[in-house]
């Protein structure tokens, strides 16, 4: 959705406040980023009205977090995050205001917001409320803390993060004295759920200027004061471009000789270390001296040629860091699209055999026998050596398998 289509859409909510006499505003990421031109996805409003008065104005509410002054109205196809003005008390743990002070001004809302560009609020009329200079800072390409900035990093470390991460999606220059706080107070991040780290990590390994933000990580001392990245003594940790979060993450298990048991701190999901150590083994597998055909194939089969090609793709552009020397001839791109278009099956279960079918062929009882059998199956199909076809399959087991 472009421009401020958005907005108009969600001019209803902000009508029906001030009709009844609250004030109310678009804030925060949608008002930046419309100011910079990027395409909007959600729209936040902030408003004078406390939570009750938000759920008897509007007929479909959720109050996903009425305590903190956040109910959700649902509108015909979209979903609005209305939240009361407030201010924050102090801050304990680097992470969490001890309380929440519902206010009726727009000032003291903003004021606890974390950079001047994330502290705009606008009208229906889109006309800017911007006590910090936010938008000059926008102009300006600059990410600069509200207020006094060590008070803000020492509020909450994750704005620390949240900062390098926006640079990494911006291209922006952080302003020397946040700069500077963020320095003083990255030891903070010790005590930031890594849940909520990660959250950020993954946002900003995707940015498109990735490389600008290594040196204010390296500068911040980021990697220092977080679980799982703290056990690699490397100054300069090795940061990928144009990666994902867990291609970056089996990089640095590869690189640094990291054991996947070490994953358990991050307290990512089972799927996700998956993903994890199914790049490990393709890094791995790589890393042979002698590569066989056969054994390009079934890794294909196995992981599919995207993982293989994502991997390949950052083995050619880090060679240096990564150390495993890129080899045209094996590690090409089109070779893998090829291979894998040419696969006879992609699943266990495209198979034109399975258990059933096995036991009633050789009168046998169910048992272990059929996993080796169906593994040893797929195994010769992969590598064109029957045909995927029933009968051919049976006569195969048949002549080269004892049962």
């Amino acid at each position: 959705m472009k421009d401020f289509q958005l907005f108009e859409e969600a001019k209803w909510v902000i009508d029906t406040l001030e009709n009844n006499n609250h004030k109310a505003y678009f804030v925060g990421g949608s008002v930046r980023d419309y100011l910079m031109g990027r395409a909007l996805s959600d729209v936040d409003i902030t408003t004078s009205a406390l939570p009750d008065d938000v759920e008897l104005l509007f007929g479909r509410t959720i109050p996903i977090g009425k305590e903190h002054g956040t109910i959700i109205v649902l509108g015909n196809n979209q979903q609005y995050e209305v939240t009361t003005f407030r201010k924050d008390g102090d801050y304990v743990d680097h992470r969490r205001p001890q309380s929440v002070q519902f206010v009726t001004d727009l000032y003291e809302d903003v004021a606890r917001r974390d950079f001047t560009m994330n502290a705009i609020a606008m009208d229906t009329s889109y006309q800017l409320h911007d006590y910090f200079n936010g938008y000059q800072d926008i102009q300006s390409k600059i990410i600069r803390a509200v207020g006094t900035p060590l008070d803000r990093m020492e509020e909450d470390a994750l704005r620390i993060m949240r900062g390098i991460r926006f640079q990494a999606q911006t291209n922006f220059d952080i302003d020397p004295e946040t700069l500077s706080a963020m320095q003083q107070t990255a030891y903070g991040l010790s005590h930031i759920a890594i849940e909520r780290v990660i959250v950020e990590l993954k946002k900003f390994i995707q940015g498109r200027y990735v490389e600008k933000s290594i040196h204010t990580i390296n500068r911040v001392s980021v990697f220092e004061n977080l679980p799982f990245f703290n056990k690699i003594n490397h100054r300069d940790m090795f940061v990928p471009l144009e990666s994902n979060f867990e291609m970056w993450i089996a990089s640095l298990c590869f690189i640094y000789q990291i054991d996947t048991t070490e994953l358990q701190q991050l307290k990512i999901s089972n799927e996700e270390k998956r993903e994890i150590k199914a790049y490990i083994d393709i890094f791995n597998f790589f890393n042979q001296d002698t590569i066989l055909k056969t054994e390009l194939v079934q890794l294909i089969y196995k992981y599919g040629n995207i993982k293989v090609k994502n991997c390949i793709s950052l083995i050619q552009q880090h060679e240096r860091q990564i150390s495993i020397q890129y080899d045209p001839f094996i590690m090409n791109l089109t070779i893998i699209d090829n291979i894998y278009d040419k696969l006879p099956i992609y699943n266990k279960s495209d198979l034109s055999v399975d258990g059933k079918i096995l036991m009633q062929a050789f009168n046998r009882n169910g048992g272990p026998w059929l996993k080796v059998i169906l593994n040893k199956v797929e195994h010769a199909v992969i590598l064109n050596k029957v045909n995927n076809s029933k009968h051919e399959i049976i006569e195969w087991v048949r002549e080269h398998v004892e049962i």
